[in-house]
């Protein structure tokens, strides 16, 4: 993998155990923080999914147990940040504040307000 990796969900989705349509905080706030630093479409690589699990991009990457979503996945040159999480070789970050960090240090721009 050349690039990092952030897996989102797509909003609306249906969740077959609720009634309703919906979107996922986490994620929105993640797809804020790309309008506000759209110059990381070039340097990251942005992955909308479905709701439905199996998510096998993700699983492939850093396994069942890790499929939540927003997620981070490391380059694998990128250097992991205190805190970051590992399956295996692959480094990710899967707290939206985290990640919003990370990618304003890592690819410049405009980060979280302490």
């Amino acid at each position: 993998m050349q690039k990092d990796v952030l897996f989102i969900l797509k909003a609306p989705f249906v969740d077959p155990a609720l009634e309703g349509t919906w979107f996922c905080n986490s994620c929105a706030t993640l797809e804020g923080v790309l309008m506000v630093n759209p110059h990381w479409a070039e340097r990251i690589e942005v992955r909308r999914m479905g709701f439905p699990r199996p998510r096998h991009d993700i699983i492939e990457l850093i396994g069942e147990a890790n499929q939540a979503m927003p997620v981070l996945v490391l380059a694998e040159t990128s250097k992991p940040p205190e805190g970051a999480k590992q399956h295996g070789r692959r480094w990710f970050i899967d707290d939206p504040k985290a990640i919003s960090r990370y990618l304003a240090a890592a690819h410049g721009g405009a980060g979280p307000h302490p």
